[in-house]
Formats: structure tokens, sequence, C-alpha cells
């Protein structure tokens, strides 16, 4: 009859438990590995100049969301509110079809959006589409960016002016 030497079981329970633990370790610091590096693709901030409504900082806004796939040219949007209408302002440097003709390329897309109510600011054209529900549709070019904001329900010409006016 054999034998079991007692000496060697507790080396083997060791070498086991050891290997389990090892393995336990690994399997967290990947995980931790993984979700740190999702959260600083998930926490995009834009690598160009935005502007703010005067007074508010993007972390009191909620912060900065890219809408546009990885593969498209940035856009980054925040969420606000005019009054008691919550809108979403999504911003982006200048396509690079509009170089050299942006007032007439804000128009057209500003039409295919059916935003054809212009409003002026000192010195910004603003068109204004409104939907038989209400939300609205507002483009304009400012700093150098394309700007989209789309509203949750009307908001009155006044209103949007002085908001847009705002945006520095």
């Amino acid at each position: 009859m054999m034998r079991i030497n007692r000496s060697l079981l507790p080396r083997k329970v060791i070498v086991i438990g050891s290997a389990v633990l090892l393995l336990a370790c690994l399997s967290i610091a990947v995980l931790v590995i993984y979700q740190n590096t999702h959260k600083a693709v998930s926490s995009d901030t834009p690598a160009y100049q935005t502007i703010l409504p005067s007074g508010k900082s993007i972390t009191e806004l909620g912060g900065w969301s890219r809408i546009s796939p990885p593969e498209n040219d940035p856009v980054f949007a925040y969420t606000d509110n005019i009054g008691t209408v919550s809108i979403s302002v999504s911003e982006q440097p200048y396509p690079a079809s509009f170089k050299g003709d942006v007032d007439n390329k804000v128009a057209e897309l500003a039409k295919a959006f059916s935003a054809t109510n212009v409003l002026k600011t000192d010195d910004t054209k603003v068109y204004v589409g409104t939907s038989a529900k209400g939300p609205q549709s507002v483009i304009f070019a400012k700093n150098n960016l394309l700007v989209l904001i789309k509203s949750q329900g009307k908001i009155e010409d006044k209103a949007w002016l002085s908001y847009i006016k705002s945006l520095n």
C-alpha cells in the first residue's frame, strides 16, 4: 500500500492557493485598466476652443459629450436651459467645405434644417426653425465654430438672441 506523505499536501495547497490568488489579482488588474481606459475615451473634451454662456462653466452644464462617431470630425455638446426649456448645444470647428464661404454654407445648412427665420445679433446671423410641435433648431457660426442648438420647446426670439449673445 502506498503511503501519502503529509508534508506534500500543504505544499500543494499552498501552490494551488497561490495560483488562484494570482489569477484573481490579475483579473482585477485587467478590469481596472479596462475601466480606466474606457472612462478616458468616454470623457473626451474638445481639442478646440469652445464657447459657453457667460458665467457658466462646463462643469455646471454637466460636461461635454462627444456626439460624433470616433471616425468623424469631433462634435461636442452640452445641455442647458433657456428659461424652463431644455436645450442641447453642439459645437464643432467649421467643416473643411465651409472654409472661405462660411456665411453661404451656414445658410444652406439652415435651409436643409428648415431653419428659415433669420435673427441677428450685433455680429451673428442666427437661423431658427420651429416644428409644428414646438421644438426648435437654431444654427449659426460664431468664433470659428458651427453651432447647432436643439430645444425641447418653443423659445421666444428675444431669449434666443440673449442666450447667443452670452456665448463667449
